[in-house]
């Protein structure tokens, strides 16, 4: 969540820009708001082998690189997301949380690109599902 940016770095002893290029990257991810798709960029841990402070592949996946030794290494700052959602949260309750955690990071687009120091731009891979739901839309019958 955009207020757990600061608190992590301070309790990490380093700057939110440090935090940024050393631990998180960009989640470009897809919403639909006013029946229009739209991009919402979100900070989130880097995941190992990736490089943390770019906008990320959406297809990517891995560990999160604050899991070692079989633990979050920042258990008490840990994301919301991590924070509620384990082996026993279902799918719906996990899209429902991931739906808002989203949805608050809509207005705080500005920030994520001052740490990101260059516009922000969806990946390719976000940008061909983002043609895909458009090409399905036009194909479905209006629903009026």
């Amino acid at each position: 969540m955009p207020e757990q940016i600061a608190p992590l770095a301070r309790r990490l002893g380093i700057t939110i820009d440090e935090l940024f290029h050393k631990y998180l990257t960009i989640d470009a991810v897809l919403i639909e708001e006013q029946k229009q798709m739209k991009a919402v960029y979100v900070l989130a841990p880097a995941i190992v082998g990736q490089r943390p402070g770019t906008v990320s592949d959406p297809t990517a996946r891995g560990t999160c690189l604050w899991f070692t030794g079989g633990a979050c290494q920042i258990h008490e700052a840990k994301p919301r997301e991590c924070q509620f959602v384990d082996h026993t949260t279902t799918p719906q309750s996990s899209d429902l949380l991931r739906a808002s955690i989203l949805r608050e990071w809509v207005s705080h687009k500005p920030f994520v690109q001052q740490l990101y120091g260059k516009k922000l731009k969806a990946p390719e891979a976000l940008k061909k599902e983002y043609r895909e739901i458009k090409r399905q839309r036009r194909s479905r019958p209006p629903t009026d």
